[in-house]
């Protein structure tokens, strides 16, 4: 029979309370989902009712001053100030005392982004439709995040994290609450309800707008600059460069790579390989530069990976080789 763990419990396992068998107990109830999502909702609970106690500093400083004069009794000096002591006592134990802060630092902040953002993800090769909890659905393409707020999404905000490529299909609110997507590229999306697709990559980002509205807020150069997208709308932004806005009457087509087809709009080989590295892990070079800036133009599907590149190769009357996950083009 398996032991019920009530709020009670977890409780006074954040108090550091519980036996090792309750501990056991716990880890194995945090095996559900369900489990896992009460967990972190009785967590921010419990530290609302625990706020960060004043620490007692007198107590810890005596406390460090003795662990330094036990060191130093090993090869005994006088010191004659506070900050001689320090400055001994850390360059003797630096090692030591900058692992610890390290490892202490990188679990902080990985609890703090595991306890705020459920994160969805793929790997490469990778693609997956997600529904967010306001009724939403988001398709990822391969080697792509997408991180929710685990607290106050859909309650007072909806706001989303976006590493990579996705499709998203809005569901509009009664209360009309915007939809934002933000990227580490420098840009964001705000929508209402409407499908658009858009890419957040370090090569390039691109948003696609199928129907619907949705306002787009860039960076160019230092200047914030905002645009209203129309349906049909194709935004390319890189770094350096100018925001490109152009028309297609199939926006459609910019998201085929849902189904492992890949569509090129003068996209140089050079730009090609950096999607196959960002989506399939691929490292793809060249035997000239002259190749690395041949063109590509047209939609473009293998049933492997493999198959797809040789028919770009066939395309482009090139010769294609590969070893693992390391690509290489030459001529014939």
């Amino acid at each position: 029979m398996k032991p019920t763990i009530s709020k009670r419990i977890i409780f006074d396992h954040f108090a550091n309370k519980t036996s090792p068998l309750q501990k056991t107990a716990i880890e194995n109830w945090l095996t559900d989902k369900e489990n896992e999502e009460l967990y972190y909702q009785w967590l921010e609970e419990w530290e609302r009712n625990h706020l960060q106690y004043d620490a007692q500093n007198d107590v810890a400083l005596e406390r460090l001053f003795s662990m330094i004069d036990r060191d130093e009794a090993i090869t005994p000096e006088v010191q004659t100030s506070l900050r001689g002591k320090l400055a001994r006592w850390a360059k003797n134990h630096a090692g030591k005392f900058a692992a610890v802060i390290a490892v202490a630092l990188g679990l902080a902040w990985y609890n703090l982004d595991t306890i705020n953002y459920i994160s969805y993800k793929t790997g490469y090769g990778e693609i997956e439709t997600f529904e967010l909890r306001d009724g939403s659905t988001v398709k990822l393409n391969a080697n792509s995040v997408l991180k929710v707020s685990r607290w106050n999404f859909g309650k007072t905000k909806r706001e989303v994290f976006l590493k990579g490529d996705a499709s998203f299909d809005v569901e509009h609110l009664e209360n009309h609450q915007k939809f934002i997507v933000n990227t580490p590229e420098n840009f964001t999306v705000e929508v209402l309800g409407t499908k658009f697709t858009m890419s957040a990559r370090k090569f390039g980002s691109k948003v696609v707008l199928t129907n619907g509205k949705v306002k787009l807020h860039y960076l160019e150069a230092t200047d914030e600059k905002a645009l209203i997208m129309k349906p049909g709308d194709v935004v390319k932004l890189k770094k350096d460069r100018p925001m490109e806005i152009t028309r297609t009457e199939a926006p459609e087509t910019y998201s085929e790579w849902e189904n492992k087809r890949f569509v090129f709009d003068e996209t140089t080989l050079e730009e090609m390989a950096y999607q196959l590295n960002e989506t399939y892990g691929l490292e793809v070079t060249f035997s000239s530069q002259t190749i690395a800036n041949r063109q590509l133009m047209g939609s473009f599907k293998g049933r492997t990976i493999d198959e797809f590149l040789q028919s770009i190769a066939e395309v482009l009357d090139l010769s294609v080789s590969r070893e693992n996950n390391k690509v290489h083009f030459t001529d014939h």
